[in-house]
């Protein structure tokens, strides 16, 4: 998949800090999808925002703060994006390379 750094840069700087993380999630199951169409992906709203990935029988959640989210949106367009990748891999999920420019941008 590919990415566009300057579209990404205006949404990350107009856009709430949940529209943005629904957009990144969403891309984030794009890109997951490529890989292997058992992806989902799921964003709730408790105290935290709450993202689970689902593959097959096997869950990966992470959670992030208003705040996190916040500053993580501040800080760079692709930030988050970087976090999510960050965490997802420490679980477990196998990052794919050669499918376009966007996992080479964010990680």
């Amino acid at each position: 998949m590919n990415s566009n750094g300057f579209a990404r840069g205006l949404l990350a700087k107009h856009y709430s800090g949940e529209k943005f993380l629904l957009h990144v999630s969403d891309v984030i199951e794009r890109q997951l999808k490529e890989w292997s169409d058992a992806y989902e992906v799921m964003v709730m709203k408790l105290a935290d925002y709450k993202i689970v990935v689902k593959k097959d029988n096997r869950y990966y959640e992470l959670v992030i703060s208003e705040k996190e989210l916040d500053t993580l949106q501040a800080t760079a367009p692709f930030a988050l994006d970087r976090y999510v990748w960050k965490e997802l891999e420490k679980q477990g999920i196998a990052i794919v390379r050669g499918y376009g420019d966007y996992i080479e941008r964010v990680m």
